[in-house]
């Protein structure tokens, strides 16, 4: 595979320091970072991005050694107060801009010609305050009467490529289908070229939005629930069939469920699933593509509890959204280099005659990214910049987990230490 994250690093440092970017970083009506500061947007950028989950007074000290500017020049005071003046949107600009680079050339992977999507919702702990009370909700249960301060999070994840196109961070309440549209809205931001298929779970398929989907141009595959559309389902004659669906005054209010194919899980459970891919798409085919879907669930789970996605700046909500947003983009450079590294793991394990195929373990690689990123990033010089990334991505290389197909089970819910022997931190 073409190393073409050593392109796209040199371009993301320009780009930082390119006075345009001041405009996405400004809210509305404002001209915040015209003048020259202790610690101009470049430097908080940076700081926000490296983040490791820490008082903000070691992540300022830490940032500052790393760049060689000690002593710290800014107090905490200072950095939050231009925090509080950053448009959490910059991060997005940053993450989209990265991206088009790579979704421009040729080194795409594809599923049968499509660019291959999932969207799913997941609650992220927020902190707990007045203000993200409100803003987001609370979830509550049996063991709190005030409830616990969740915001919902909405992924667009690239299941064969491995990034994050987008994420969306509303209230709790809100539909999951509307923080759907908002994370496709972004596809028309970031002028995609290939054609586009999302994987869904159950719960998403309702008829406002099949028909929104089909509005779009978008191909889609959902998992239906066991009670949808029983009424056509027992018509059908084959397990494979294209299934015609009225829009009745109730389905239409209800705003409810859409079409099947049907499979059986390894559980033993029906997989119903609804999709307006061609014919020629094999049952067998939809089968494993909707199994695809599981990976966005591992990605919440590394954002979460890898790379400490939940441990915000502080308890105003602008830093709610600078965190994620931010973490997502360095989720998404960190994964850039690992795709390289994954493939020199393979090659390496293969030689070695390994009994299963190798790669790098991705909670190492977020630690070695995260302790060499500000150098990386700050490096002036093009060779010496290439020597840092080869560098990265050999000891990405050398940390290595082997790839095991293990057999479907039902999910159990087990009660666990909160520090796991085997999920320890790797910053």
């Amino acid at each position: 595979m073409e190393k073409s994250y050593m392109e796209r690093f040199p371009k993301f440092s320009e780009r930082l320091m390119d006075p345009e970017l001041a405009i996405h970083a400004r809210k509305k009506a404002s001209n915040t970072f015209t003048r020259n500061r202790k610690m101009p947007l470049k430097d908080i950028l940076l700081c926000c991005l490296s983040k490791k989950g820490l008082t903000t007074i070691f992540e300022l000290r830490n940032y500052f050694r790393q760049k060689e500017a000690w002593p710290m020049q800014l107090s905490v005071q200072g950095y939050l107060q231009q925090r509080r003046r950053l448009n959490p949107k910059v991060f997005s600009y940053l993450n989209s801009e990265y991206l088009k680079d790579f979704y421009r050339s040729d080194e795409v992977e594809l599923w049968n010609g499509y660019l291959l999507l999932a969207i799913d919702g997941s609650k992220a702990e927020v902190p707990n305050s007045r203000e993200n009370r409100e803003r987001f909700g609370k979830s509550n249960n049996q063991h709190s009467q005030t409830g616990q301060v969740r915001a919902l999070v909405s992924g667009m994840y690239d299941v064969l490529n491995r990034f994050y196109l987008d994420i969306e961070i509303e209230h709790i309440s809100i539909s999951e289908n509307e923080l759907a549209k908002q994370n496709l809205s972004h596809l028309k931001e970031m002028k995609l070229k290939q054609p586009i298929l999302v994987l869904f779970d159950r719960g998403y398929p309702s008829i406002e939005f099949v028909d929104y989907l089909e509005s779009q141009g978008i191909h889609y595959l959902f998992r239906l629930s066991s009670n949808d559309y029983i009424a056509e389902r027992t018509k059908m004659e084959t397990p494979d069939e294209t299934v015609l669906l009225k829009h009745t005054p109730q389905r239409l209010m209800k705003i409810h469920k859409k079409h099947p194919e049907r499979y059986e899980l390894s559980s033993g459970k029906a997989l119903a699933l609804l999709t307006n891919l061609p014919t020629t798409i094999s049952s067998e085919q939809l089968s494993d593509l909707y199994h695809q879907r599981w990976k966005i669930e591992k990605k919440y789970h590394t954002l979460k509890n890898k790379m400490k996605f939940e441990s915000v700046t502080g308890k105003s909500t602008i830093y709610v959204y600078q965190d994620f947003w931010s973490q997502i983009l360095v989720y998404n450079m960190i994964q850039d280099i690992r795709r390289n590294a994954d493939e020199g793991a393979a090659i390496t394990g293969k030689k070695k005659g390994n009994k299963y195929p190798m790669h790098t373990n991705e909670n190492l690689a977020i630690g070695l990214f995260k302790e060499s990123m500000i150098k990386i990033v700050l490096e002036d010089k093009p060779e010496r910049r290439v020597k840092r990334l080869e560098e990265l991505q050999k000891e990405m290389e050398n940390h290595v987990l082997p790839i095991r197909e293990l057999p479907n089970k039902e999910r159990k819910k087990n009660l666990t230490n909160k520090y796991k022997n085997n999920q320890k931190n790797s910053f």
